[in-house]
């Protein structure tokens, strides 16, 4: 369930395919054809999708700071973080419990029944009727770490920002996973919470996640700081490292993206109209670049 949950599951748009990728006609297809026909087309549409979704994810990566919510309290400026266990204490098996040992056998096949509900609704982006069956689950189970993780994402996706960092905090004490700490970051970021984010970036940047993992990290530490109108410090963590690949994958373009945003607004122009050109090149549909690109010239 986690990788699932951890990326989000885009709905699959069943559309007319164009002509020129039209399967011929039954009659002309052997049974393996026809098989072959209809997987093909459930990966374009899969793949159609999740394009939509990312273009979606890369505008709310740069946006984070301007959501029009409630005002939230500014934090304490000597506020030195939230207290948590090093992750080298922590993360250890006996920490964490299957369904069945938390609860016994009787309880963990209803609290499995609406886990599977929850992560149905989920991946249908759902998200209301996901939380409505995970709502109270951790307290029945705290230890067990796919609850903790599904309702972190739920409720990060309802934007329920504190109450997100709360599983979220939860599922890194139980396992010592790092790989949900973007979405651990961005809570605070959206708190307004920079002493945290720098500290889970920290501990992202130590551990040994992912290339795809730390490039969320980065677009979120870098957010912060543009948050708070340091430009040139957000463009600096964002742009360490960073090279346009010649085949680009999705974190590539999700950073270029939020890089090219944070370019503009330090007034760094040419590297900016650099940035959206390349996106033009590897998708010119992708979010707004051809829009950005021209308001640039």
């Amino acid at each position: 369930m986690g990788s699932v949950a951890r990326r989000g599951a885009a709905k699959i748009h069943e559309e007319p395919l164009p002509v020129s990728e039209k399967a011929p006609p039954e009659d002309d297809q052997t049974p393996e054809e026809a098989e072959e026909a209809r997987l093909r087309a459930e990966r374009r549409a899969a793949r159609q999708a999740r394009t939509q979704q990312l273009r979606s994810e890369a505008r709310e990566a740069v946006e984070r700071g301007n959501l029009s919510e409630a005002p939230v309290k500014k934090p304490d400026k000597r506020s030195r973080g939230r207290r948590r266990t090093p992750l080298s204490e922590s993360g250890s098996s006996t920490h964490s419990q299957k369904l069945e040992e938390a609860v016994g056998q009787r309880m963990a096949a209803t609290l499995r029944q609406r886990l599977e509900r929850a992560e149905e609704a989920y991946e249908q982006e759902d998200y209301r009727r996901a939380w409505r069956s995970l709502d109270g689950m951790a307290k029945e189970a705290p230890k067990v770490p796919e609850v903790r993780e599904l309702s972190g994402l739920t409720l990060y996706r309802l934007g329920r920002w504190e109450l997100a960092a709360r599983e979220l905090e939860a599922l890194r004490e139980l396992t010592g996973r790092t790989d949900l700490h973007p979405v651990l970051a961005d809570c605070y970021r959206a708190q307004r919470r920079w002493t945290d984010v720098d500290l889970i970036w920290a501990e992202l940047q130590a551990s040994d996640a992912s290339s795809a993992v730390l490039a969320e990290g980065r677009i979120v530490a870098a957010g912060a700081l543009g948050d708070q109108g340091k430009l040139n410090q957000a463009v600096g963590v964002l742009s360490k490292n960073f090279q346009l690949p010649r085949r680009a994958k999705e974190h590539h373009l999700r950073q270029a993206y939020a890089l090219a945003d944070l370019c503009e607004r330090a007034g760094e122009i040419p590297r900016a109209r650099e940035l959206f050109g390349w996106l033009i090149e590897q998708d010119e549909l992708y979010v707004d670049v051809v829009e950005r690109l021209d308001a640039l010239r």
